[in-house]
């Protein structure tokens, strides 16, 4: 009785388009819409135009990777494929139509007894004709109903697959775009550390001139200097590619690139880490994509067991032949038949019963490969909310620095003015001030990569949130990549 409900709900969804999946034992099948994972990645409207010498945003530069990125059009091309198997499992359970014509032509001589006892011969030179229309509709067939929900599987694990693949798509530009910053604040500080060495030349060689000062100091900061140097040619080598890898994604050299503004990172991260772990449970897309692979696989043991079930075809046919033998030469005829067609299997070697313990391992495998995924996907949503919480209070203990960096700075200054320190002690001092503006620069890099990192692993990276960082983080400020280089 299951099997009839079963049938007809299927038969019934096929008609209507939507997928019917088999209910428990004991209950009658739940028909239902196919599932369609929502993109964890929603694309925003394309931008019509982007000058090419504005500042480009994070929100801009993001467009311009859906237009303009190989990897991800060539993901949509996969996508758009993995929809065809709604289509080609519903194919199987719709009538299958086929025609048929021959025409044959004949030649030869027949002999035959005549009333004499003799032979009378006829030559034949003609032409038998057939046209055939046929049409098949499967009643039941449980491996097809199993391959028909299949389908629908395969095409929402299509889906999830390509969230996947544009979230990926996403991390990688702004990790990208964010190194880009990096390595413009890296060059724009290297240039003013190497300007501050060249006026501590000077002011050495002055006092040594003057008898206050020892060509000590005068070697000193020009092996400050020419280190500095150095330094800035590596970082301008570092920004060359950074944009250059930047461009590979949004199909245009990046010429300018809104900066970060200084924000209050301990403000940004309002829900707790439960919050982002059920979310994530619920819309990560790897965990998606694996638990539509259990499925596929669950519905593979169906598919299999329908070899150890009798398939029922409906069948009907008209058929015109014309002369279609030689005893019918002369004759033409017209036949229609409607009928019922029966196949049970009775032994197969034992293939089906490999074929289902084979499908009933693999799915076991799937749901292991699922609880993997669901663990790496709870570790990973720990280390990035971990890397928002605490790079918050790694910001605000560097901006600390900065500060104290800088009036360390001005205090040795001021002792060198008085004889208590030494120029040794200056430099030291601005390599002190390089590095910490270096560290917080990074740290804010960072906290903002975090927090993508994380929104992407709960399933929220979508364009409302990249619009959201990018308004909260980036200011009008302008990286000029061009300059800098």
């Amino acid at each position: 009785m299951r099997a009839l409900l079963t049938t007809a709900g299927l038969l019934w969804a096929v008609a209507t388009g939507v997928a019917a999946q088999t209910a428990p034992a004991g209950a009658a099948p739940a028909v239902v819409a196919p599932a369609r994972s929502a993109p964890a990645t929603t694309a925003a409207a394309p931008v019509a135009s982007i000058p090419a010498n504005a500042p480009l945003t994070l929100s801009q530069a993001w467009r311009l990777t859906l237009e303009n990125d190989p990897t991800y059009q060539a993901a949509e091309s996969e996508r758009d494929a993995s929809q065809t198997n709604r289509a080609m499992g519903r194919a199987q359970l719709l009538p299958q139509v086929s025609g048929a014509i021959g025409r044959n032509k004949i030649r030869g001589d027949i002999e035959e007894p005549d009333a004499f006892g003799g032979v009378a011969r006829t030559d034949l030179d003609y032409m038998s004709r057939t046209n055939e229309i046929r049409v098949t509709q499967t009643v039941f067939n449980w491996g097809r109903f199993a391959e028909y929900r299949q389908g629908h599987s395969r095409a929402d694990y299509g889906l999830a697959v390509f969230d996947t693949k544009a979230q990926d798509t996403a991390v990688r530009l702004f990790n990208r775009y964010l190194q880009a910053l990096l390595s413009y604040e890296n060059v724009k500080l290297l240039d003013g550390k190497l300007k501050a060495n060249e006026q501590q030349i000077t002011v050495a060689k002055r006092r040594f001139d003057l008898g206050e000062g020892t060509v000590t100091d005068v070697r000193e900061a020009q092996s400050r200097r020419d280190l500095a140097r150095a330094d800035l040619i590596q970082a301008q080598d570092a920004l060359i590619v950074a944009s250059r890898e930047l461009q590979e994604m949004i199909g245009r050299p990046p010429q300018q690139l809104t900066n970060i503004d200084p924000f209050d990172a301990r403000r940004t991260a309002a829900r707790d880490l439960e919050q982002w772990m059920g979310r994530a449970m619920q819309d990560n897309a790897e965990i998606r994509s694996g638990l539509q692979a259990y499925k596929i696989s669950d519905q593979e043991i169906d598919r299999a067991f329908g070899g150890h079930l009798p398939t029922v075809d409906a069948i009907a046919s008209r058929r015109k032949v014309s002369a279609e033998t030689l005893s019918t030469r002369d004759q033409d005829s017209t036949t229609t038949s409607v009928g019922v067609q029966i196949n049970v299997p009775i032994f197969s070697g034992g293939m089906t019963s490999a074929q289902v313990d084979q499908a009933r391992f693999n799915r076991d495998r799937a749901g292991q490969e699922l609880a993997a995924t669901r663990e790496r996907i709870a570790v990973e949503v720990t280390r990035q909310y971990q890397g928002v919480v605490s790079g918050a209070e790694r910001v605000a203990a560097l901006e600390v620095a900065a500060t104290s960096s800088a009036e360390a700075l001005k205090a040795v200054q001021k002792g060198f003015q008085a004889g208590t320190r030494t120029i040794v002690d200056i430099l030291d001092a601005q390599d002190q001030l390089y590095q910490a503006r270096l560290d917080l620069s990074k740290s804010r890099l960072q906290f903002i990569q975090a927090r993508l990192a994380l929104a992407s692993a709960a399933g929220n990276l979508d364009a409302t949130e990249i619009d959201d960082v990018s308004k909260t983080y980036f200011s009008t400020a302008v990286a000029d990549l061009a300059v800098a280089r």
